[in-house]
């Protein structure tokens, strides 16, 4: 004979429920951190290291993917500036139609500089979040 089942309590449940999503949610910003320094990481070896040019696609790729993922981010955020940045960024270093060099000074401030999106995304990334309160939760 199987044993008795227990009653499902609810409050457990709820607890078990939002145990797991702080968990996703913690796991999601680490990843996501990860891909920013990355980023930041491509773009600051590109740009100050003066022999990056043969290794420019592999640059171009991680900033353009990193860029992507930012902007799905973003926008989940609805925070529609930051989409269109990381979009902007996104085409301007897709390694398939390579806009410009790492050849030239301009080009290498350039993209020193374009690890500030990045940096300033890592600030960001909590300041828009709202939560409801308990009573309005669905």
């Amino acid at each position: 004979m199987p044993p008795a089942a227990t009653p499902l309590d609810l409050a457990v449940w709820e607890r078990w429920l939002a145990k797991g999503r702080s968990r996703d949610e913690a796991a999601t910003a680490v990843r996501l951190r990860s891909v920013k320094c990355v980023s930041i990481a491509a773009l600051l070896a590109a740009g100050l290291w003066p022999h990056a040019t043969p290794y420019e696609v592999v640059v171009r790729f991680l900033v353009s993917a990193g860029a992507i993922v930012v902007m799905v981010q973003a926008f989940k955020a609805r925070f529609y500036v930051a989409v269109g940045i990381f979009g902007a960024l996104a085409l301007l270093y897709n390694p398939v139609a390579i806009v410009f060099p790492f050849a030239g000074a301009w080009q290498r401030a350039f993209v020193t500089m374009s690890a500030v999106p990045f940096a300033a995304s890592l600030v960001w990334r909590g300041s828009k979040r709202r939560t409801l309160p308990a009573k309005l939760r669905p």
